[in-house]
This record gives C-alpha cells, sequence and structure tokens, in this order.
C-alpha cells in the first residue's frame, strides 16, 4: 500500500500480487488463504465453484494453498462470484494479523436454564479460520459442536480445564475426558458434550467456525 493508501499492484505474466514486501510465496500464501476462508464462509467446495466459474478444482487448490499465484481474470472471476470488490478483497487481507484480547474485555454469555456460561477467545480476524471458547458447565449441562460437511475438513480440538466431561461421537461412541485430557476431531464428526459430574467442568474448545450451534 502506497503512503496515500493506494494499493500497488504488480501484473506480470498475467499474474497479480501485491507490492508491499515479502517473497513471492508469502504474497500466494496470504491471497490463497484468504479466498479459501471466504469459500469456506460462504460453504462452498472447490467442486461449486469449479462448476460455476468453468475453472477446474485442481487450479483453485493450487491457489488456495498458495502453490501458485492466480491471474487478474481468474481473480476477479472468484471475487465476482464472492460478490467482492477486488480494493476491498486487498484491504481484507491487508488487516490485522494478530489480535490481543484482554480478560477484561473478552466477550462471556450465560444460559442459566442450560447451565453453561461461554467466553469467546481473540477469534476475531476477518474471516478467521479458528474460533475459541472456554466454556463453563454446571451439573448436567451440555452442548454440541457445530457439524460442518465433508468437503470443508476442518477439525475441533477439546481440552478439558478442570472436572470431568463425558463426548458423545456420531450418536454411539462415549468418551470420558478429565482435567488435562484433550479430543481432536474431524468438523463433520457430530459431537454432544455433557457433564455427568456432580460439580463444576471447564473446557476449552476451538476449530473452524463455526464451532458450536
Amino acid at each position: 500500500m502506497t503512503e496515500g493508501g493506494e494499493l500497488n499492484f504488480i501484473i506480470d505474466n498475467n499474474s497479480l500480487s501485491r507490492n508491499n514486501g515479502g517473497s513471492n510465496a508469502d504474497k500466494n500464501m496470504e491471497i490463497g488463504s484468504h479466498l479459501k476462508n471466504i469459500r469456506l464462509a460462504k460453504k462452498l467446495t472447490l467442486n461449486n465453484i469449479a462448476l460455476k466459474l468453468n475453472i477446474t478444482a485442481s487450479l483453485l487448490s493450487q491457489i488456495e494453498n498458495g502453490k501458485i499465484t492466480p491471474s487478474l481474470q481468474t481473480l476477479t472471476q472468484l471475487l465476482r462470484y464472492y460478490a467482492i470488490n477486488l480494493s476491498d478483497f486487498f484491504k481484507q487481507v491487508e488487516q490485522v494479523r494478530y489480535i490481543l484480547q484482554k480478560k477484561e474485555g473478552s466477550e462471556t454469555y450465560e444460559n442459566g436454564e442450560l447451565g453453561l456460561k461461554v467466553t469467546l477467545l481473540a477469534s476475531k480476524l476477518q474471516n478467521n479460520a479458528l474460533e475459541s471458547y472456554i466454556i463453563e458447565m454446571k451439573k448436567d449441562a451440555w452442548l454440541q459442536s457445530a457439524k460442518l460437511g465433508k468437503e470443508i475438513n476442518g477439525e475441533r480440538i477439546i481440552y478439558v480445564l478442570s472436572g470431568e466431561i463425558e463426548t458423545v461421537m456420531d450418536g454411539n461412541e462415549k468418551f470420558s475426558l478429565r482435567e488435562g485430557d484433550s479430543l481432536n476431531y474431524k468438523s463433520y464428526v457430530e459431537c454432544r458434550i455433557t457433564n455427568p459430574s456432580g460439580g463444576m467442568a471447564s473446557i476449552l474448545i476451538s476449530g473452524i467456525p463455526p464451532v458450536l450451534i
């Protein structure tokens, strides 16, 4: 970005990148990662986009994984389909790269009827690919993580901070977890979390959004 705030593009061999320093690989990764986050946020698959825009899924995968730089034509075509302006896209790419969340500024939601207290951790990066919560659960409280499509191929992780919980995976397989235990599973797996113990339980749950339903 120039001193006047204008975006400065380099178009070379019909490819596009930002002229703000850094290696071409880094620029490719930033552009590709941002495109992938937009697609996932809209719950679209590579095949969905490929069929709509007459672009191969393989090419889209290489772009999203930073292997190649999209041509200006391809990038414009993708952003038009996502209803995002080219300039706005690069402004989003250039947004904050990290967030510090102080305890006193945390967003907390309580549901007395369900026996849950949910605290959102630092998870507000533009089109973030990670959402994290600390959840305090009273006796017999329960919740369920969001089940996403297999094409998204995201992950979830649960870490027990205190107490004891029970998880039921895809409606049948049960696991008991105590303080210090953790569970990693795919985001297309249904997971119901309960607190069957007599006391409070506290967990950290993190993964590709949306994490909770």
